[in-house]
């Protein structure tokens, strides 16, 4: 499970592998910050540039990446970061910030006595 948050509309998807949240958000927008990513416990993502995005006088053309776990203080873990979210696109229960909390808390693997989400 990949999440991403559109951050222009402070909007949260969830993407079943990396290949359809790369799919689903252009590399233009990747590398302008437009989207912003996690893993499935949370933590943060970062992308990397396989091919960089080009931009011509006439054009520009996507280029490529991939995610990788993200640099210290690159951005917020995703139980951080949902404060700023108001819509979830994704499909139940992932389309509200109390499930995302519970799928978070059963990713890291608390103990179902230690939660409290």
């Amino acid at each position: 499970m990949i999440f991403a948050v559109e951050t222009e509309e402070r909007s949260l998807y969830a993407f079943d592998s990396e290949a359809q949240a790369i799919a689903a958000c252009e590399g233009l927008d990747v590398e302008a910050a437009v989207w912003l990513f996690w893993g499935n416990d949370g933590s943060p993502l970062e992308p990397v540039f396989t091919e960089p995005n080009k931009r011509g006088l006439f054009s520009v053309k996507n280029g490529t990446y991939h995610l990788i776990p993200a640099t210290e203080d690159h951005h917020a873990h995703l139980t951080e970061a949902l404060e700023e979210v108001i819509h979830y696109d994704a499909a139940p229960p992932l389309n509200t910030a109390h499930g995302v909390k519970s799928h978070l808390i059963v990713a890291a693997g608390v103990p179902h006595e230690k939660r409290d989400a």
